[in-house]
């Protein structure tokens, strides 16, 4: 199956994706042909609009689009793309030459880019990370490990923009807490660790009623 939704459509089976039952090629591009779906439920109001293009299952358009590979009925799709080990050597890119394991430790943000970049560059986070099989807390592990990584906004950073650059939010807070409120509130771009704005707003409350 592939779809145009991209991971959206990928797993929730949400809006229109397509079953290829068989690909003709063709100079650049080539034909698809199969079945529409819609939610993930057959659908033939999709190819009804293109009867004067559609013959014998053709999929119009098919040359346009992300078009992402998502199974081969058949294949093990483990072993086609498999999970890459800590000892894996890039062949590409600027740390080509380089581990997984060295380019973790070096600049971990970059193997979280190509995951996303790449669907099928999959990493055995689990050798990565050091996860003994069947750990209980292994998810718990993971979502530490990323919060590490792309480490949430808290009170107590530093602002790095704006007319209160250099200070803290929560030193902004206590002289301007309009500022702050209007942040909250705008805010499109910084990944926030709410708990601890909450933590200080609520702090700032008992205090001035204390």
């Amino acid at each position: 199956m592939v779809s145009l939704n991209r991971e959206k459509t990928m797993y929730s089976q949400k809006g229109r994706t397509f079953i290829v039952e068989r690909i003709r090629p063709s100079g650049k591009y080539g034909k698809a042909y199969g079945k529409c779906l819609v939610d993930g439920i057959p659908n033939d109001e999709y190819s009804e609009q293109y009867d004067s293009e559609i013959m014998d299952g053709e999929i119009p358009c098919a040359r346009c689009g992300g078009w992402v590979l998502i199974d081969v009925p058949g294949v093990d799709m483990d072993k086609l793309f498999p999970y890459r080990p800590p000892k894996f050597v890039m062949k590409f890119g600027k740390y080509k030459g380089k581990t997984i394991r060295e380019i973790y430790k070096q600049d971990p943000k970059y193997i979280f880019w190509l995951l996303d970049k790449d669907y099928y560059f999959r990493v055995d986070f689990d050798k990565l990370l050091n996860i003994p099989p069947n750990f209980p807390n292994r998810q718990s592990i993971i979502e530490n490990e990323i919060n590490r990584v792309f480490p949430k906004t808290k009170a107590d950073d530093l602002i790095t923009f704006g007319k209160y650059y250099g200070k803290s939010f929560r030193e902004v807070f206590m002289e301007d807490p309009n500022y702050i409120e209007w942040f909250l509130r705008n805010n499109r771009t910084l990944e926030l660790d709410l708990d601890s704005f909450v933590a200080m707003i609520k702090q700032n409350n008992a205090d001035s009623n204390g």
